[in-house]
């Protein structure tokens, strides 16, 4: 068995107790994904498929070790692949998600992903985060997960804007955290891994997406 797929099942069996079903969901998801990244640069195509398993659907599951989703409403915005959103949507279904990428080859596909995946109480919405920002009829979202997004000074706005009050927009990190530099941050979780490197899940409360 490829090493990296081996892990992955060993992550889910240790947290999950219908681990292999999830597999089996996590197996259709990698075909959807490695199929279509042949057309539309979705990830990386400098990452072979094998090792997805790891670098983005297990990388996509960290957020997991600091937030409980049930019953939450959940922006994953700059989805690209659907990552890291369907991921923790299969892992756990208990939660409302929206899928927000500017480019529309790439929610096409992930409109199909999320139709042949089943994913209930998922939506995706082809848009820029400054015009998503100012739509009349769009939730307000306990959680704006930002894994393959550096934040811009023109994202703050928009970004506090689209929070709940309680909310927090999560970024999924490395060592490098210059963007945030300027904002108040929580260092939500963290550890360094053979694969992934040091992986940190930093966090940005509403009343903090200021600008110092």
């Amino acid at each position: 068995m490829n090493p990296c797929k081996q892990r992955f099942e060993e992550y889910l069996a240790a947290r999950f107790p219908d681990s292999p079903k999830l597999i089996g969901s996590f197996e259709h998801y990698h075909q959807l994904l490695s199929t279509a990244n042949r057309k539309v640069n979705l990830v990386s195509r400098n990452l072979a498929p094998d090792r997805y398993w790891v670098q983005h659907f297990l990388d996509s599951l960290l957020a997991l070790e600091c937030l409980d989703l049930i019953d939450k409403t959940v922006l994953d915005f700059g989805s690209g692949g659907g990552l890291p959103g369907i991921p923790l949507k299969l892992a756990v279904p208990q939660f409302n998600l929206v899928l927000l990428d500017s480019v529309q080859k790439k929610t096409r596909l992930l409109q199909e992903f999320v139709s042949e995946l089943n994913l209930a109480k998922t939506t995706v919405e082809a848009s820029r985060l400054e015009d998503y920002a100012f739509l009349a009829r769009r939730p307000s979202f306990d959680y704006i997960l930002c894994r393959a997004v550096a934040l811009e000074e023109r994202y703050v706005p928009p970004l506090r804007r689209l929070l709940k009050p309680s909310g927090m927009v999560i970024f999924y990190k490395a060592q490098k955290l210059d963007d945030l530099e300027k904002l108040q941050y929580e260092a939500l979780w963290e550890s360094t891994d053979a694969d992934l490197g040091t992986r940190r899940l930093l966090g940005i409360r509403q009343k903090n997406l200021m600008m110092r």
